[in-house]
């Protein structure tokens, strides 16, 4: 079972912790890097959008 965090953490996040933890940065640098990385590729937009899919998507199948 996959929730909405899922859908970004390994094209995102994941690889952003390798390199901070390799570049030795602090929990909050890699909290800003991950922020910064979501804005540049609109990530939050995108879950919204899938999970708005999915509702309509559940929505029709219970017709």
């Amino acid at each position: 079972m996959f929730d909405v965090a899922d859908l970004v953490k390994d094209a995102l996040v994941l690889p952003w912790a390798f390199i901070c933890a390799k570049e030795k940065q602090s929990e909050k640098e890699f909290r800003l890097q991950i922020l910064q990385t979501f804005v540049e590729h609109k990530a939050l937009d995108f879950m919204f959008k899938e999970v708005q899919k999915a509702a309509l998507y559940y929505k029709q199948e219970e017709k």
